[in-house]
């Protein structure tokens, strides 16, 4: 606990989040790929990375710009007519059959969790007419996103001249998309099923994402795999115990296998990283700040609320105190009186207010000779 005469306000260590509660024991893990990326969205800071800013081809994980685009443009209950051209375009696909109705909703889920092609390609033509349409409309929102090192050429992300992006850009996208209630509930599935055509039964589909499987906090995004992209994944996880929220991105992976078990290890290793401990307890003492016309009294300063919140093991934590020198008196306790904000790096992480601690009564008239007199010599 500090004195605050003389100053107005008071800059310290909090205490150390390496020192106090843990740095990082280990690096991140190995990932056989590429590249890769693990970022944290609340701060930026990147945990992890190789190569974030390689343009590569990102294959199938191209979908999660095209259900983005759709979501922006259209209605979940848009009924669309499915047209030749979307069976014909082969590899992976949701059975789609030329000439049925589908939904936006029914369409976007075989998109994301079927990994339908077809469903990419009805889509594009639903909301622009063509593919090349679409993906103008997709190089646009990768514009407004900041996603400058990636271009897209086709909605389904199969192999195609100028058709990147990287991992860093990957991750943008998928921010994007999972702000999407319905995107989120989507790309969190690991089966789904769509009506079969002319509604008579049920399709079933199954996502690839075998991340979904090993990781308990994991809710999606998207894999692909091309024979130019290798195997890849834009995936999200987080631990609201903690606060820890995190994306990565890979691309690369030598198999399915090896994307899911790097992913699951990148990602259990960032969670790791994170805690939520009390910053700051109720009623700790913070400051003293003297009374006016009371020679020798002070008023502890002590913390109304408790604090807690998510912090990045490994880096220091601060607060910044912000209190009078001196106080008048009367003082009563549990009067305001000054304020306390912790930070970590350059982001908030809470501000409680500081109150007095015990009653200071009005200063007496011996207390004002005594001050006087001080003040004279």
């Amino acid at each position: 606990m500090k004195s605050a005469a003389g100053v107005i306000a008071a800059l310290g260590a909090l205490m150390s989040a390496g020192a106090a509660l843990g740095a990082p024991a280990t690096p991140p893990p190995p990932v056989d790929a590429a590249a890769y990326v693990l970022v944290d969205p609340r701060s930026g800071a990147v945990l992890a990375r190789k190569g974030p800013d390689l343009r590569l081809p990102m294959a199938s994980t191209t979908k999660i710009m095209t259900a983005l685009v759709v979501l922006r443009r259209s209605r979940l209950d848009d009924v669309v007519t499915v047209p030749a051209e979307a069976a014909a375009v082969g590899e992976s696909s949701a059975g789609l059959v030329p000439g049925e109705e589908l939904t936006v909703r029914d369409l976007l889920t075989g998109l994301m969790v079927g990994s339908g092609n077809d469903a990419a390609v009805a889509l594009a033509d639903h909301v622009a007419g063509s593919q090349a349409a679409f993906a103008d409309l997709m190089n646009q929102e990768a514009a407004r996103l900041g996603m400058t090192r990636t271009r897209f050429q086709n909605p389904h992300g199969l192999d195609a001249p100028g058709h990147y992006s990287t991992v860093r850009d990957m991750v943008r996208m998928g921010r994007a998309l999972m702000r999407y209630p319905f995107a989120r509930e989507v790309v969190a599935s690991r089966t789904a099923t769509i009506p079969g055509p002319g509604g008579a039964g049920v399709r079933s589909l199954e996502s690839r994402n075998a991340l979904l499987e090993l990781l308990p906090e994991a809710d999606g995004i998207k894999t692909g795999n091309t024979s130019g992209a290798g195997y890849a994944l834009v995936a999200h996880a987080d631990r609201p115990a903690t606060g820890a929220d995190l994306y990565a991105a890979i691309i690369g992976s030598p198999s399915e296998a090896d994307r899911a078990a790097d992913a699951a290890a990148l990602l259990r290793w960032g969670l790791a990283q994170y805690a939520r401990p009390t910053l700051l307890a109720r009623g700790a003492a913070v400051v003293r700040a003297e009374v006016r016309d009371r020679p020798g009294v002070e008023v502890t300063l002590r913390v109304a609320r408790p604090l807690a919140a998510p912090i990045r093991l490994g880096e220091p934590i601060r607060q910044t105190v912000v209190a009078p020198a001196e106080v008048v008196a009367p003082v009563r306790a549990g009067q305001r009186l000054g304020q306390v904000v912790v930070r970590q790096g350059g982001r908030v992480l809470g501000r409680r207010d500081l109150v007095a601690a015990s009653d200071v009564g009005a200063p007496t008239f011996t207390d004002r000779l005594r001050t006087g007199w001080g003040n004279l010599i």
